[in-house]
């Protein structure tokens, strides 16, 4: 389908982004053959702007004319050579970096929102919004079958920034560690070149904006709100510092776990510590429950089907004179299958059982 073909436009411009965003410099090495790239940078340093006749001024606008209903290298060497553009690099630097510098927590994505939403109206581009509260539906193509959408969130983490540089996170607490910045600029750096074929395409692009990421409902409130109306197939891309600049990794199955989270409050009896038989230590009971949480990843599960249960904080008060009334921690559970990730919930909750207060 035509509308599949497109589809390696977000794949090519996510490979020139993150070679754009730091200097193309890998080492060589037998496993990454960039052979098939040779011809096509060497094509890529020639001029992409177009003589106005009417002016002779250069436009920006890219020409994009290349048929391509059966995919070849020139059509692949046609969306290369504009994402490559010095202007349009420049243009997709800086709409990380604003971004990047103005950072915003799960569903506080207000500023970035606003910022994605005025490049798509630059772009002339149709969008709904919003869509959990701050996430938006963007479309590109004939507004028919078949639907294909491509995803990218827009959250900080509450992390310090500590690097001294010239686009360091301007809000205190927040930073953009995890990359989002450069998935939504990607995203509409994907989107210009989508719309420049919008002509070519033989059915419709969703782009899909999503807030909460981190936070783990972002995806169901965009679902309940219609975010994923007659979509057919996604598409969605992570940065990482795992493999060389220029580099796409996939492979065939699941490639990212689902993720999950637990919060467990375990009550005892407060008492002073110089009697503790006369207390019941939820410390103590706690501190078991963790440990016991640990033995279902490293005893119960098959090593080859990964699954992971952290708990990731502990608190009991900072007292220290005193057994504490109740202690509360929780964290975190991931797997890669229904299946796996259900048992994980079960198994949580037999560990720490559910009562009633």
């Amino acid at each position: 389908m035509q509308i599949l073909h497109n589809l390696s436009v977000f794949a090519n411009f996510c490979v020139l982004f993150y070679m754009i965003i730091s200097p193309f410099s890998v080492t060589a090495n037998p496993s990454h053959d960039f052979s098939y790239f040779d011809s096509v940078l060497s094509y890529l340093n020639r001029p992409c702007f177009k003589s106005n006749s009417s002016s002779g001024k250069k436009s920006l606008i890219p020409n994009l004319n290349t048929d391509c209903s059966i995919w070849n290298r020139a059509c692949s060497e046609e969306i290369l050579k504009f994402a490559k553009n010095p202007e349009n690099g420049k243009w997709i630097k800086s709409v990380r970096r604003r971004i990047h510098e103005n950072p915003e927590l799960a569903f506080e994505e207000f500023e970035t929102s606003m910022l994605i939403r005025r490049e798509l109206d630059r772009m002339e581009i149709d969008y709904r919004f919003p869509l959990a509260k701050t996430g938006i539906r963007a479309m590109i193509g004939t507004g028919g079958p078949p639907f294909v959408a491509l995803r990218a969130d827009m959250d900080a983490l509450p992390i310090q920034e500590l690097v001294e540089w010239e686009y360091k996170s301007k809000n205190d607490g927040k930073m953009h560690a995890c990359g989002h910045d450069v998935h939504v600029a990607m995203l509409i750096g994907a989107a210009k070149i989508l719309k420049a074929r919008e002509k070519h395409l033989q059915g419709t692009v969703i782009l899909l904006f999503q807030p909460a990421e981190e936070a783990g409902n972002g995806a169901k409130r965009m679902m309940g709100d219609g975010a994923l109306a007659d979509i057919e197939a996604i598409f969605a891309v992570h940065v990482s510092h795992q493999l060389p600049t220029g580099v796409i990794g996939s492979r065939t199955g699941p490639l990212l776990a689902g993720v999950g989270f637990f919060r467990v409050v375990i009550t005892g009896t407060q008492d002073q510590v110089r009697s503790p038989h006369q207390s019941v230590d939820p410390v103590f009971a706690a501190s078991a429950a963790v440990i016991s949480l640990q033995g279902i990843i490293s005893r119960e599960t098959n090593p080859l089907d990964s699954q992971v249960v952290s708990v990731t904080f502990f608190n009991s008060g900072d007292d220290l004179d005193v057994i504490p009334d109740s202690v509360e921690f929780g964290g975190t559970l991931r797997a890669f299958s229904n299946t796996s990730f259900y048992q994980l919930v079960k198994r949580i909750e037999e560990v720490c059982p559910r009562t009633k207060s």
